[in-house]
């Protein structure tokens, strides 16, 4: 079925059209337009009309469609116009106000006198027919409507046919804009279907508050049963929102808003359409299901989860009843304010990443990603690899694609390097540039990642001893050291231990009414934990497991440390030195109670995982 029609004013044109079209090849549709029953050119799935004088403006007029006129060559007028002068010197042309004008100045070229005029309809050109008679006009030269009145008025005529120049000329303008019709049909049928497919909850408004365009979704939300739906009131089939006609009025968005349609509960943005920079000409809502958006978020956080960049504590969560932690927490505050390096000093077991987090989770950064790694936990060739990432292809062993490494994973949130002590020589060369540089590249890549971080770094050796012995880069410290955090050790802040205490009673002695007498508690007190709050902590759960009194005395306290408590080794920044040591066999026997848990193993032995990886390569017990 083709496309482009040609609408003729009556029969006569028909065949001539017709084998006009043949001849040039072209599939275009004729028939005769019957201005009573516009309807029947759209039934025949018409997207562009070819027409011409009134016709073309009667069509244009009533029907919502592409019409394109056939034009009349120059070269076509003057053979007519010297066709009609053999008829006479005095020559009407008559047409509609589409008609090719200025043909007067043909007079003296030709020797002829030609009158023109224009109608609007065909009473007018009647009218102005008669008169041309009375004035002596001798050849009318007009189309089929024309050339029948000058018949009836016995007046010589010259009908204006097509030429096949013509037809071709008007039918490639035509397919030009069939090509755009189609191309834009696809675009409307895809942004159709996109619409339609999404969660998300279109409706868009003209000036007047009419409905000009809406998606599945927003169909979903409708009870009122208001059909058709394009080019309805907004009011009667949205009336909650009726905002969006204010958007309209004052040209200013609103997003974000909840409103509730039918049953619904919706997240809603209103935003003005505007044509140029000022004028506003309709408006857009945009919405979605709240609940959906709630299961969304639900998933990215499981996510997060699942990969653990997360951080758990805040500060709320640091037991504090002595002045030493209440300036640490004091201090850490202030340093989450900005994005500048933090060090955080301690031994073993004092909390430095719980303060890590903290700081992490009062900062600008609490909803970006937070990325822990242990340097002193993997060989130097895995630490590298987890920290920069690597290509396809990068060494043997690599992932097929590759993988991201742990400073991108950190963008737009904080990475904690803890025990960076313990990263190698050669990678503290790397690090620092990426310090320096906020970017990152892959292992077996050329390609540089620009990176948006905060480092917080952690150690529990002296840090500035191993600047002076050589062991630990001095440019590196430098920009890891701009803000300090000294976190004492549990001994140095005796107060606190009683409310720590308390609180791991409370998770580990849930299901027990357990009384710790005051001469347990000055026992606890008196003894000096090597392995600060990690080791109170574990301390607090054997005794939860092992012990068969549910009111603890001093005796029992003092067994159970004596009996119970495994000690290693650690060094103060007094550089005292306590070496109680741990046996291969408890060790492995850790391990095999654990089955093979590191994290399970080290709690077990009252020591960090780095610890007990020491431990392990120290024994080989791999």
């Amino acid at each position: 079925m083709p496309h482009i029609y040609y609408a003729a004013y009556n029969e006569d044109l028909i065949s001539l059209t017709n084998e006009v079209f043949k001849d040039l090849g072209k599939d275009v549709g004729v028939l005769v337009y019957d201005p009573q029953n516009p309807q029947s050119l759209i039934e025949t799935g018409v997207k562009v009309v070819l027409a011409r004088g009134g016709t073309a403006n009667r069509i244009r007029n009533t029907l919502d469609i592409p019409v394109v006129e056939i034009p009349i060559p120059f070269d076509d007028m003057i053979k007519i116009l010297l066709e009609a002068s053999k008829m006479g010197k005095n020559i009407g042309v008559v047409g509609y106000n589409n008609l090719l004008s200025g043909l007067e100045l043909l007079n003296p070229l030709l020797n002829i006198n030609i009158k023109q005029v224009f109608a609007n309809n065909p009473e007018e050109m009647i009218s102005k027919m008669i008169q041309l008679k009375e004035e002596g006009i001798e050849v009318i030269v007009g189309g089929t409507f024309q050339t029948n009145v000058a018949k009836k008025l016995n007046i010589k005529n010259v009908r204006i046919d097509f030429s096949p120049k013509a037809l071709e000329y008007a039918y490639n303008e035509a397919e030009s804009i069939l090509e755009m019709i189609l191309l834009n049909n696809r675009k409307n049928e895809e942004l159709k279907a996109i619409l339609d497919t999404t969660k998300e909850g279109y409706i868009a408004i003209d000036k007047k508050g009419v409905i000009t365009l809406i998606n599945q979704t927003s169909l979903n939300l409708i009870s009122n049963g208001v059909t058709p739906l394009i080019g309805a009131p907004l009011i009667e089939v949205f009336p909650e929102l009726e905002g969006l006609l204010d958007i309209v009025k004052t040209g200013k968005e609103s997003l974000q808003d909840i409103i509730r349609i039918g049953r619904t509960d919706v997240l809603c943005n209103m935003i003005p359409l505007k044509h140029g920079c000022n004028e506003v000409i309709g408006a857009i809502a945009t919405f979605n299901d709240v609940n959906t958006i709630t299961k969304g978020e639900r998933k990215i956080r499981n996510k997060i989860l699942n990969k653990g960049f997360y951080a758990t504590y805040k500060f709320k969560d640091i037991k504090c009843a002595s002045k030493s932690i209440e300036k640490c927490i004091s201090n850490a505050k202030k340093f989450a304010t900005n994005d500048s390096t933090v060090l955080i000093l301690g031994e073993t077991g004092v909390g430095k990443e719980l303060f890590a987090q903290s700081i992490h989770n009062d900062s600008s950064r609490k909803q970006g990603p937070f990325v822990a790694i242990n340097c002193a936990s993997l060989p130097e060739n895995i630490l590298e690899s987890e920290l920069f990432g690597y290509e396809e292809g990068a060494f043997t062993g690599a992932k097929k694609n590759g993988k991201e490494g742990l400073f991108e994973l950190a963008h737009n949130g904080t990475i904690f390097l803890d025990e960076i002590s313990e990263m190698p020589l050669s990678l503290q060369a790397r690090f620092l540039r990426v310090l320096q540089e906020r970017k990152v590249m892959r292992l077996g890549s050329d390609q540089i990642i620009p990176i948006n971080v905060r480092v917080i770094s952690a150690t529990n050796k002296d840090i500035k001893k191993l600047v002076s012995d050589k062991k630990f880069r001095d440019d590196l410290f430098y920009r890891l050291n701009v803000l300090t955090l000294n976190i004492p050790p549990l001994r140095d802040r005796k107060d606190d231990i009683n409310e720590l205490i308390n609180d791991f009673c409370k998770v580990y002695a849930k299901n027990r009414n357990i009384n710790i007498q005051k001469d347990a508690f000055d026992v606890l007190k008196d003894y000096k934990w090597p392995g600060n709050v990690r080791q109170l902590k574990n301390f607090i759960e054997k005794l939860s497991i092992i012990s068969n009194f549910d009111v603890i005395n001093a005796k029992i306290v003092k067994d159970m440390i004596r009996n119970n408590e495994p000690e290693f080794e650690t060094t103060d920044y007094n550089k005292k030195v306590i070496k109680i040591p741990i046996t291969k066999e408890e060790v492995y026997e850790a391990l095999r109670l654990s089955n093979g848990s590191k994290i399970e193993a080290a709690n077990l032995l009252g020591v960090h995982r780095s610890t007990l990886w020491r431990l392990m390569k120290k024994y080989n017990l791999y």
